[in-house]
């Protein structure tokens, strides 16, 4: 049975008017499962998984555009880059007639990783090209409460939100969190009802069929050994700021060796690094980031957690509940075609706040507690701030309570049943 997924409205909406569409994201998240469903039937379909495809695409790129010409999706396109040159050319030879509009939606481009793709792709389709990405299935995807925002939870009026009591059907039990957390987002384990031991063979194939398959074939990782106490060291360390000195002393191997694999995993969509937020741009982008896994089922995996009752009374309850908040939080966002624009805040004297959100200027903090109870004491940190509502807007607790309610002045409760 296939599941509608939100990004669907994004795909439509490019087609219509750019050439290229690429839908990048991690294996099995259903790149090709949603766009196959969305072809019209005179749209080609080619996989270069298909050997003979493939090298035909790598040694004859000029021929293997002209074979399959569009409307046509290309599956896995990162195995042979040099065909993006000729697309290039096809879709220039339409366009400097003035057809645009036959020109639109003429190649849809599938790849499960972008290591070193994003450089080629944005000089050889500069213009041309719409930038996408699925990652696992949203909670509105798998649980259908309502009709989903069609901005991003941040951007939503709690007032009127607090008033559809269409909602409180949707309300989630801590345990029943805990089994979310531990199915995942991939459509494979989040949708087939897996048990415990059939969801750790699942994440242990996952792991060696996908991640270290990927990862082999880079030239930053020669040692797979490590590189996989690498990941489970990361996954036991969400929620904080990477130390790459510690992990390089940890595992044995030099910091620029754990830089450039935290790298890999970030762009093979396996990982999310959150940065710190501070007025210059520049400083946000080189100050130590946070770590987390973009699919929770994943991180609970490598951390050695598969019971969700036992996760949920395990020393790790409240980093694994972080997680998956902070990683739906992305998804909700990339599921409609746009970027987050998260961070989180912290003072030179360790005073901070789990999420930072600024929209318009005006700027929302948000942290995230494993509770039942709303409490406004985790906000202390912004009393000392300027409290100029034009600066500062609202306070936001993400918490396992049932009830959206405002318990101080622009300080709410939001239950995590709401982001979708």
């Amino acid at each position: 049975m296939y599941i509608p997924r939100l990004l669907e409205a994004a795909v439509q909406r490019v087609t219509q008017s750019l050439p290229v569409v690429m839908v990048t994201g991690p294996r099995q998240s259903g790149k090709t499962t949603m766009l196959r469903k969305l072809s019209s039937a005179k749209r080609r379909f080619v996989s270069l998984d298909d050997l003979e495809l493939r090298r035909l695409a790598q040694s004859e790129p000029g021929l293997f555009i002209r074979q399959f010409p569009p409307p046509v999706l290309i599956d896995e396109f990162q195995y042979a880059p040099d065909i993006l040159p000729y697309i290039k050319i096809a879709v220039d030879e339409l366009t400097t007639r003035g057809r645009n509009r036959q020109a639109a939606g003429m190649y849809w481009l599938t790849g499960s990783q972008h290591f070193g793709l994003m450089k080629g792709v944005r000089e050889s389709l500069a213009g041309r090209v719409a930038l996408l990405e699925l990652l696992g299935f949203s909670p509105y995807e798998l649980l259908k409460p309502k009709k989903p925002f069609p901005e991003g939870l941040f951007e939503q009026d709690f007032s009127m939100l607090a008033k559809d009591h269409a909602l409180s059907s949707s309300c989630r039990e801590p345990l029943e969190v805990f089994e979310a957390i531990m199915r995942g987002s991939l459509p494979q384990a989040a949708l087939s009802g897996l048990g415990a031991e059939e969801r750790r063979s699942f994440y242990s194939s996952y792991v060696q069929t996908y991640l270290e398959r990927d990862v082999s074939t880079l030239e930053g990782v020669r040692n797979l050994g490590a590189f996989a106490t690498f990941t489970r060291l990361l996954a036991a360390r969400t929620g904080q700021l990477i130390n790459y000195s510690g992990l390089a002393r940890d595992i044995g191997v030099s910091v620029n060796t754990i830089r450039e694999w935290t790298t890999i995993l970030e762009r093979s969509f396996h990982i999310y690094l959150l940065h710190p937020y501070y007025r210059s741009l520049n400083k946000r982008l080189v100050k130590t980031p946070k770590i987390y896994f973009l699919d929770s089922g994943l991180q609970a995996y490598l951390t050695g957690w598969s019971d969700p009752e036992q996760a949920l009374r395990g020393p790790l309850a409240g980093q694994l509940f972080e997680n998956w908040v902070v990683s739906n939080l992305v998804r909700s966002y990339r599921q409609r075609g746009r970027r987050e624009n998260l961070y989180f805040w912290r003072t030179r004297t360790g005073q901070e706040l789990d999420l930072w959100s600024e929209s318009t200027g005006i700027i929302t903090a948000a942290e995230v507690k494993l509770s039942e109870r709303s409490d406004s004491a985790v906000f202390r940190a912004l009393d000392s701030l300027d409290p100029s509502p034009l600066r500062f807007g609202r306070r936001v607790l993400f918490s396992i309570s049932q009830n959206l309610l405002e318990y101080a002045p622009r300080t709410w409760n939001v239950p995590v049943h709401f982001i979708n």
